[in-house]
């Protein structure tokens, strides 16, 4: 069991992963959320950011990476309060603007070079770290527990709406690595009475009209509606163009219980291995995945049960492994 008593946390967003890693570790997590916009947000959360490093005088810090801004911050503190880092690297860290951006690049590639652990989500984005100079350590997303506003226990997986229509719930951020335009395509080809694609995050204006009618756009939800929405859908599906890169969404499709459809990407098909479908990011073939999700429902539901048994036990063995390399690190 790691020692954290003067560790920290520090993130600059609500993020799920933030939450269940740093409860897993036993860091104490310290969201510096803001409504500030644009240059003064970063004046704001770098002055709480430094005021909290200094009061605490952590022996370890440990950070997401995005925010870039935050990462090269905390580099610039580390050589004054002597703390050790650990990164937790998202996908998106590692290829800021996917890559377009030498400037960011050089960035990413110092944060990986400089701290002390570098945690990724697989072995190719360890590969990558590797080749950069840096020190990574494997640990996929925990499993998130999720519980419904108003259940008596904490097993309320698969609660569904047995009425029609069948939904799905199009887990989206709204970011450019997700093919929302192919999936909004999709929607036209399904059967209009009886299959509805529900669609979470903050929509751009020019979707505020012309979808098919069986696409509902939900908008920002807060985090009851969304487990709620996530609780009585049929299915989910989450969807990227980006490689090496196990999306949160699915991680709390299997919480919940759910089957669904994710982008036919290798490392999604060797970790989220049954109860789902897989489909390339293009209009036909999500279609297509939808109604094979909706013909097998039953049988991929009990699949994804067999997976949520199988990522809990990697869970424990890859936090272990986790908590030995970062006992390992001294002030």
């Amino acid at each position: 069991m790691l020692n954290t008593n003067n560790d920290v946390w520090i993130t600059w967003e609500i993020q799920r992963r933030n939450r269940s890693m740093s409860l897993l570790l036993g860091v104490s997590l310290y969201e510096m959320i803001t409504s500030r916009k644009g240059f003064s947000r970063y004046v704001e959360l770098v002055i709480r950011t430094f005021c909290l490093v200094a009061r605490k005088n952590p022996n370890r810090v440990f950070i997401q990476n995005p925010s870039i801004v935050l990462n090269m911050f905390i580099l610039l503190l580390k050589p004054v309060f002597r703390f050790r880092l650990i990164v937790d690297e998202h996908n998106a860290g590692i290829y800021p603007l996917e890559g377009r951006s030498r400037l960011l690049n050089f960035f990413a590639r110092t944060i990986v070079r400089f701290a002390d652990i570098v945690i990724v989500t697989n072995q190719s984005l360890a590969d990558v770290c590797e080749e950069w100079g840096g020190n990574p350590v494997i640990k996929p997303d925990p499993l998130p527990t999720l519980q419904m506003s108003g259940s008596d226990d904490g097993d309320n997986k698969c609660i569904a709406n047995s009425e029609s229509p069948f939904t799905f719930l199009f887990i989206c951020s709204w970011a450019t690595d997700e093919p929302y335009e192919e999936l909004i395509k999709s929607a036209s080809k399904l059967d209009q009475q009886d299959m509805e694609l529900r669609i979470t995050g903050r929509f751009p204006d020019r979707f505020k009209c012309g979808v098919a009618k069986n696409v509902k756009l939900l908008g920002f939800l807060t985090e009851e509606d969304y487990v709620r929405e996530l609780f009585t859908c049929s299915a989910v599906i989450v969807l990227t163009n980006r490689e090496n890169c196990l999306n949160c969404g699915a991680y709390e499709a299997v919480s919940a219980g759910k089957p669904g459809v994710l982008s036919d990407k290798e490392i999604l098909r060797s970790y989220f291995h049954q109860g789902f479908i897989f489909t390339t990011n293009n209009s036909v073939d999500i279609a297509r995945a939808v109604y094979d999700v909706k013909d097998q429902a039953d049988a991929l539901q009990r699949k994804v049960q067999v997976l949520r048994h199988e990522l809990l036990v990697k869970d424990r063995a890859t936090a272990e492994n986790l908590s030995t390399a970062i006992s390992q690190l001294q002030k």
